[in-house]
């Protein structure tokens, strides 16, 4: 994701991935995205020639923000308990704000642009490995785990398993069965003093 964007298209892509979080990329229409804009539909035509050329360029744009801030969050957070604490809690805000029936649309209509958002997850087990092997390091993860092979069965499983229909067909909210997940992954990798850390996520979602 190299791409750059001048200000204006990126006004047209931010625009655009706030409309399709509100109403579903079913209700999207460049008509509309032009009356919010004040822009004409020849403007954003030229720079994006399609509707599913939009909704990718939106997506996409906002992983690229989504993987600055996670890396901003990395450099400021020295302890990697409070840094796997503090990842966790991003995604799952993220995750609070976007429908289920939204997101199983998007995936049901743009297939292509879905899969993208499955590699950009799966690309984010070297961010959880590098977590993870500085909290072994510094005795929050036990010592007898394979820290590089739970990364990568960590963000397999959250990739194949929370999916829309997964949560739709059991009835269950994302951020909930995420915090459940969680609590066994970390119940099981994480020393006493780790899980001090890791609790903290859990009580503030309580809150």
């Amino acid at each position: 994701m190299t791409n750059s964007y001048t200000e204006q298209e990126e006004q047209i892509l931010e625009e655009s991935f706030n409309a399709m979080t509100r109403n579903g990329v079913r209700a999207f229409t460049v008509d509309s995205l032009s009356q919010n804009l004040g822009m004409s539909k020849k403007t954003i035509y030229k720079f994006f020639p399609t509707k599913e050329v939009l909704v990718e360029k939106s997506v996409e744009l906002f992983f690229r923000l989504i993987e600055k801030k996670l890396k901003g969050l990395l450099k400021t957070e020295p302890n990697p308990a409070l840094q796997f604490v503090k990842v966790m809690e991003f995604i799952m805000g993220h995750i609070s704000k976007v429908s289920i029936e939204k997101l199983a649309e998007l995936k049901s209509r743009f297939p292509n642009v879905w899969k993208k958002m499955e590699t950009f997850r799966l690309a984010r087990r070297d961010d959880f490995y590098m977590i993870l092997s500085e909290a072994q390091i510094q005795g929050y993860v036990r010592k007898d785990v394979d820290v590089q092979v739970v990364a990568t069965l960590y963000m397999n499983i959250i990739n194949s398993t929370f999916q829309p229909e997964f949560f739709l067909n059991n009835n269950l909210a994302p951020s909930n069965a995420i915090q459940h997940f969680l609590k066994m992954v970390t119940g099981g990798l994480f020393t006493e003093e780790g899980i001090k850390y890791t609790n903290e996520l859990f009580d503030n979602d309580e809150d």
